[in-house]
């Protein structure tokens, strides 16, 4: 089975972002990921509702819009309205998780539930049935260049073992955070098939987008 790689874009050049996103593309990119934060949920800020828009009106390519903010509720729709394709929010952001993972799938988007490192995966068993895909951070959420959390394989594993024992192995598991030729091919025998690329696996020495993808293409066979 192959994987799916997902480019981070706060880790492009943002000066020149048009143009990172058609090298991504031509690389291989199968998808864009946007960490939309609003400062309160994590310390950062990062991408805007507005710089997906922009985004959408030159690419065709799957986005993915990953809510790192307190209420998500109130950004579903406009992610909607801005050319969004999924949208992952936090356990740990809303106490009304089954209803933003409902409202997402009623959008016509596909519906992800990210959790920390410190969440435990349990806490996500009753809402399998709202979901399409688990986002597992393998960093605490906020900041690019973080170090891999070695749990993380474990957690994945266990994930992965929930969905079979559930019947739900249409449900994919996602992974952010230090992905690189390293981390994939044991998040990938643990169950992983969606891998965030950043500062650790695409956007880093001379930025040979096309070579560093096929590397973490590749790192699995």
């Amino acid at each position: 089975m192959t994987i799916e790689i997902s480019s981070s874009l706060m880790c492009a050049d943002l000066l020149n972002l048009e143009s990172e996103i058609l090298k991504l593309e031509k690389a291989g990119t199968d998808m864009f990921h946007m960490d939309i934060m609003d400062g309160h949920f994590v310390n950062n800020l990062a991408l805007s509702i507005d710089l997906l828009k922009a985004i959408r009106s030159v690419s065709t390519t799957p986005l993915e819009a990953h809510l790192m903010v307190e209420n998500p509720l109130n950004y579903i729709e406009k992610a909607k309205k801005a050319g969004a394709d999924i949208i992952s929010v936090h356990l740990e952001s809303t106490p009304h998780i089954h209803k933003a993972l409902k409202e997402i799938r009623e959008c016509n988007m596909k519906a992800g539930i990210a959790i920390n490192p410190g969440t435990s995966h349990l806490l996500i068993e009753p809402l399998l049935e709202e979901t399409d895909f688990i986002l597992t951070m393998a960093v605490n959420p906020g900041f690019a260049g973080q170090e891999f959390i070695k749990s993380t394989v474990n957690k994945v594993y266990k994930i992965n073992e929930m969905l079979k024992e559930n019947h739900l192995t249409n449900i994919k598991i996602e992974v952010d955070g230090n992905i690189n030729s390293e981390t994939i091919p044991p998040l990938y025998n643990a169950g992983a098939r969606i891998f965030v690329g950043g500062t650790s696996g695409i956007f880093f020495g001379d930025r040979n987008y096309e070579r560093n993808i096929e590397n973490l293409k590749n790192s699995i066979k």
